[in-house]
């Protein structure tokens, strides 16, 4: 697949755009309870899947910085991946930007809690209750992240009809 300038442009800006957004609230992009506001940009890859390397490289370059360490760069990157191509999936099968955003949660809620607690006390800090308060924590941060997401992307949808049609049509 070719990618064009632009389209390569828009992945360096959107991956620097995740990288800043998070790093400026480091506090909460990291801990138990995660609250990253760039997790919203995981919808665009709904709209096209050019943008699933740009979140992805994002998300990579972030967790460089994290107090998880490469756990956190390598399986954190690997959720992130996982939840895009489910967007891409429901994009294609349902085309519903409700359902997609439900997938980063539920994705970074069954993997975060595990690069949170392995580097805290390996393998044996991962009993049913510590996973399931982080997977609680996590989930919930991040809901409230995608709720926020969805309803900025669904008012582009309604109101903004340029803006969708310029990143639909990138490539």
């Amino acid at each position: 697949m070719k990618v064009s300038l632009r389209a390569m442009a828009y992945i360096a800006l959107v991956a620097a755009v995740y990288v800043a957004i998070t790093l400026a609230q480091y506090g909460i992009g990291f801990g138990a309870i995660q609250f990253r506001v760039a997790e919203s940009l995981n919808l665009l890859a709904f709209f096209n899947p050019i943008f699933v390397p740009a979140v992805t490289l994002g998300v990579f370059l972030t967790n460089l910085f994290s107090p998880n360490g490469i756990i956190d760069v390598i399986f954190g990157t690997l959720a992130t991946v996982i939840a895009l191509a489910l967007i891409r999936i429901t994009k294609k099968t349902t085309n519903s930007l409700l359902f997609a955003a439900v997938w980063p949660v539920v994705v970074n809620a069954a993997i975060i809690p595990l690069v949170i607690l392995i580097p805290a006390g390996g393998l044996s800090a991962v009993t049913f209750e510590a996973y399931f308060s982080f997977f609680a924590s996590v989930g919930i941060g991040q809901a409230v992240v995608m709720a926020g997401g969805y309803v900025i992307f669904k008012y582009l949808c309604l109101n903004q009809k340029n803006f969708i049609s310029r990143i639909e049509g990138l490539e």
